[in-house]
């Protein structure tokens, strides 16, 4: 099954996904079931301008049915609200797909993380949940994300990446595919130019040779200049890339690949999709937002149930 939570109420997230529905099969809708407050939901029905009706349990759009969680607005954000729920009821194994918000909308605790990947290393308890980026054309691994740039060489110990590492090809190997080769970036500019430019990227080529030891079916190549790593064979089927930082790696995923970007999360019992953008608070209700990533991401989670279901 995939669980589908709504995220920010005054977001594009139920607007890409509802148009997206129009577009799949009632068979593929059967495998869908979306966690919202239904006032939430009526409203962007209502924007759609399109005919549905909304039950108990389930909503119709187009004369396609689509089985809901309706959930109640608490004190807590929306974007709490629907995936608490959610995560009470998604079993080992399936698919969580989760819609945008803000960085304010995710509590445990009466606190605030910054974003669903912190959520869920939280509330797991498990600083090595990945957050890894699959487009047609590429499939990216950042090894920290949403930290400061002056923390990163801190964080990237050769145990850190290794144990990252593992995390990823067990998961890319449940869910996907194992990769054939997996290509790193180094921390510095051009990989440290043997220790000239800096000697932090020794960490990563210390974890190359354990990596190596545990996965000897794999190619490991790196450390590599971030900003030449791409002229490697970078077949998504095929080749992982490794990215030391946030903005090292997304910068050209987000420009070769534009809307049809898969935001992973491995690590989890279930596995966590996302589209590739946010918000867009700018066009919420306008019936303007181009819903080819949603689309695009519900087509992979019905492909992982598929692979599951053989």
């Amino acid at each position: 099954m995939i669980h589908v939570v709504q995220g920010h109420e005054k977001g594009i997230g139920l607007e890409v996904f509802l148009k997206s529905t129009v577009l799949l099969s009632q068979k593929n809708l059967n495998h869908i079931i979306l966690y919202c407050i239904p006032e939430t939901l009526e409203e962007n029905l209502n924007n759609l301008k399109l005919p549905f009706k909304i039950y108990d349990s389930k909503f119709i759009l187009c004369n396609k049915e689509i089985k809901s969680c309706f959930c109640k607005n608490e004190a807590l954000p929306q974007s709490t609200v629907v995936l608490n729920e959610a995560l009470k009821k998604i079993g080992e194994g399936e698919c969580l797909l989760t819609l945008p918000t803000s960085k304010d909308q995710l509590i445990i605790k009466n606190r605030s993380l910054a974003g669903y990947t912190e959520f869920f290393r939280t509330l797991f308890k498990n600083s090595h949940v990945a957050m890894l980026f699959k487009g047609p054309r590429d499939l990216s691994l950042l090894l920290t994300d949403h930290i400061p740039l002056s923390a990163v060489s801190k964080e990237l110990s050769h145990e850190f990446i290794k144990l990252k590492l593992k995390v990823v090809v067990d998961g890319l190997s449940r869910f996907f595919k194992k990769p054939e080769k997996i290509i790193f970036a180094g921390i510095n500019p051009h990989a440290g130019e043997g220790g000239i430019l800096g000697r932090e990227d020794e960490e990563i080529t210390k974890a190359i040779s354990l990596l190596k030891a545990d996965f000897p079916n794999i190619n490991f190549l790196g450390p590599l200049p971030g900003d030449t790593l791409h002229f490697e064979d970078t077949s998504p089927s095929k080749t992982l890339q490794v990215y030391t930082y946030h903005d090292q790696g997304l910068v050209r995923f987000k420009s070769d690949n534009g809307l049809f970007g898969l935001n992973i999360s491995l690590g989890l019992p279930f596995l966590r999709l996302s589209v590739d953008h946010g918000t867009a608070f700018s066009i919420y209700g306008k019936n303007k937002a181009d819903a080819s990533g949603c689309l695009y991401a519900l087509k992979e989670a019905l492909k992982v149930l598929d692979h599951d279901n053989k």
